[in-house]
């Protein structure tokens, strides 16, 4: 077997056993991270993994789904080159990188866009390029969406990645239907007029 066939497979057996440290998140819930693709590549030296092909994160009600996913470790406390063994030497995840054909979705939420930057220190995704969120019928779109995960706030913005602007941040927001008042409940104000 080759070098880089055993390194794939002792990440991925890595990886699936430490399902990301649990200070990664992409939900409030903070539970472990599983990701399936269908290539993995590891760069022990910068302490990357490259997950490509129908990738599809996992934590708890939510998920992250991407043609490329760039996750980022810090290095570990006090730790030397590993003795040899494979993300030996990687500490929590720092920052996970989604490109193409990005979706984040929660059971309220659906966001796509173009690319997601996931910063595990401010806790936050920023999304760009075409973004796209859904709540039921509601929809808000602009070129750039902040969104800070432990609290839910969110700010879009109509500026690119290059600094010009696309216009305008554009919502559409429809009101909840109200129920009905059943026939029974309309019955004791007749009866009360009619005495």
């Amino acid at each position: 077997m080759n070098k880089a066939f055993l390194t794939c497979i002792a990440l991925a057996v890595m990886a699936t056993g430490l399902a990301m440290p649990a200070s990664a998140q992409l939900s409030a819930q903070r539970g472990a991270i599983s990701i399936d693709s269908d290539k993995l590549e590891v760069f022990d030296d910068r302490n990357e993994a490259v997950f490509s092909g129908r990738v599809d994160a996992l934590q708890d009600d939510a998920r992250l789904r991407a043609d490329k996913l760039n996750v980022m470790f810090e290095k570990s406390a006090g730790s030397d080159d590993g003795g040899g063994q494979l993300g030996a030497s990687w500490g929590d995840v720092k920052t996970i990188i989604a490109t193409g054909n990005v979706f984040y979705v929660t059971p309220k939420q659906v966001a796509k866009a173009k690319k997601a930057i996931y910063d595990v220190v401010n806790d936050q995704v920023t999304m760009s390029g075409n973004v796209v969120v859904t709540q039921g019928k509601n929809v808000i779109r602009g070129d750039k969406l902040v969104l800070q995960i432990s609290t839910g706030r969110a700010v879009f913005d109509a500026t690119k990645g290059d600094g010009s602007s696309s216009g305008r941040v554009r919502a559409a927001f429809f009101p909840a239907k109200k129920a009905e008042p059943k026939a029974d409940e309309n019955t004791d104000e007749e009866t009360s007029t009619e005495e």
